[in-house]
């Protein structure tokens, strides 16, 4: 992202605007940004776009003999009386270049907005994507989750379904070690009749068969999200799962009833 101050002298920069000292300091600021010569270049378009839009003004025989009157004035005593100038030769040159900086300063403040309103998307972009309920937005916040060092500790298992009839079926474990407890979430899981209930598997390998963690349901949607813990204590989450048992599950699981599974 391009510093404010230098922002500000790209615009200078291209009205030729610059003292000697603030001229070399921005174009070796130049030659090791790139992005900074992109701002130039659109600026110097934008410049040259205006100053060109006004045609210029062929100057009046009346015009010419000012100009020589003030050549001959130099060398002679300042009149006691102020002198008009022509407004309309002097507007005519210099008008293109005046409309042009005001363009330019323009597109510097657009630039800017542009650049703050781009980082507001961005963050709302991210924020949607989370909330999103579809796989792949789930597995971009697990990825996300993976790599931040604030989620030290933390177990993060992306499940998929083994269910031909539920293809969509996804879920997400998270399981935090230090606290020994979790959250589970999934989606679009079929709904079971009232005397059939999911269990929640974690599988260590301290274990020989993996260890409960509670039984749940899912409303009509399929969806359900609940903290669960497991009923003994976990060394290292390796792999969670998710079996269908009978009303209040079961010690052991029932693996030809296996739903979701992922680690």
């Amino acid at each position: 992202m391009i510093e404010e101050r230098l922002e500000e002298l790209a615009g200078l920069y291209v009205l030729e605007a610059l003292n000697p000292a603030e001229k070399r300091e921005f174009e070796a600021a130049l030659q090791r940004d790139a992005e900074l010569r992109a701002l130039v270049d659109s600026l110097r378009g934008v410049r040259d776009a205006v100053a060109g839009a006004v045609p210029p003004a062929e100057p009046s025989p009346r015009l010419k003999q000012r100009l020589m009157a003030e050549v001959s004035l130099r060398n002679r005593p300042a009149s006691p009386e102020p002198r008009r100038q022509s407004p309309g030769g002097w507007l005519a040159f210099w008008l293109p270049w005046g409309m042009a900086a005001a363009s330019v300063a323009l597109a510097i403040n657009l630039y800017v907005q542009k650049g703050e309103l781009n980082r507001q998307v961005s963050q709302l972009d991210q924020l949607a994507d989370s909330l999103r309920n579809t796989t792949n937005s789930l597995q971009q916040a697990v990825a996300s989750l993976n790599e931040t060092n604030r989620m030290d500790g933390l177990r993060i298992a992306l499940l998929g379904t083994l269910l031909s009839d539920s293809p969509k079926s996804v879920a997400v474990s998270l399981w935090d070690n230090r606290q020994q407890a979790g959250v589970f979430m999934v989606q679009n899981l079929k709904p079971l009749p009232a005397d059939r209930d999911y269990q929640l598997w974690v599988i260590d390998p301290q274990y020989p068969s993996p260890v409960s963690a509670g039984v749940f349901q899912v409303d009509g949607h399929g969806n359900v999200r609940f903290q669960f813990k497991a009923v003994k204590a976990i060394g290292a989450a390796d792999k969670f799962a998710v079996t269908m048992e009978p009303k209040g599950g079961l010690p052991a699981p029932t693996m030809t009833n296996l739903v979701l599974v992922g680690g």
